[in-house]
């Protein structure tokens, strides 16, 4: 009897238990992440800029050049990382990493500030739209919402630059209309890595993000697995699937 009032109390104890969320590091302006390194996207449009990052975050041209992959194509985007004295010198100023308590199974919002959808999952016209739109400012860091493997970035008709990450349990994200796109197929991405900038490329009336989740190949109401918002306005609303 003993042991059967103990492990009763084990049980209603251990349902108790809150765990704490976990802090992940959300990339901002100042600090992004790619390939295990801390740096900066920035346009490269000759030498002379190249070695100025170098000299500026105390990097060398070989450890751009690694990270990066292939030859520098002088006027493209590449990724340039902080040495450790510059993050340093960055904290100093105040200037630090962007964090966010996350469960580890949870979903973050692929934008840092949505105010409204202008463009919500569900019926629209005579088709069905399978996202839910975010107007930003064209430039917005666009950040990975979980941890995954990206399975395609590409230019797909209406969608414009669209990237495609796969998640656990056959949960995927797409991401469309980008101006940038960062990251490539096969590249592992962390939740709240940066992997593109909001752009109005593709079948597009203004700059936003179409933002999708996806089981398998069925979309899925977006709203239904991102962190709730107050006072978020949506056009075109419908009730969702839950």
């Amino acid at each position: 009897m003993r042991k059967i009032i103990g492990l009763t109390l084990l049980l209603l104890f251990c349902e108790g238990i809150s765990y704490a969320d976990d802090v992940i590091h959300v990339d901002n302006q100042y600090f992004q992440k790619y390939r295990g390194r801390i740096g900066v996207w920035a346009i490269v449009d000759s030498q002379m800029k190249l070695s100025y990052y170098s000299n500026k975050f105390y990097i060398t041209i070989k450890e751009v050049q690694e990270i990066n992959g292939t030859a520098i194509s002088w006027g493209d985007y590449i990724f340039v990382p902080y040495s450790e004295k510059y993050i340093q010198e960055l904290e100093a100023q105040g200037i630090k990493m962007e964090t966010l308590e996350s469960k580890k199974s949870d979903f973050i919002w692929p934008l840092s500030r949505v105010d409204n959808i202008s463009s919500s999952f569900g019926q629209r016209g005579g088709g069905f739209h399978t996202g839910a739109d975010m107007p930003a400012t064209r430039g917005t860091p666009v950040v990975a919402v979980m941890d995954g493997r990206v399975i395609s970035t590409r230019y797909e008709g209406g969608f414009g630059k669209t990237i495609c990450i796969e998640h656990r349990d056959n949960f995927f994200s797409r991401y469309a209309h980008n101006s940038v796109i960062f990251v490539k197929a096969g590249d592992f991405v962390m939740k709240g890595q940066v992997i593109g900038l909001v752009g109005s490329t593709g079948n597009s009336t203004g700059n936003h993000l179409h933002f999708e989740i996806r089981y398998n190949d069925i979309p899925l109401n977006p709203l239904d697995f991102l962190p709730y918002k107050e006072n978020l306005i949506q056009s075109h609303a419908i009730r969702n699937w839950k």
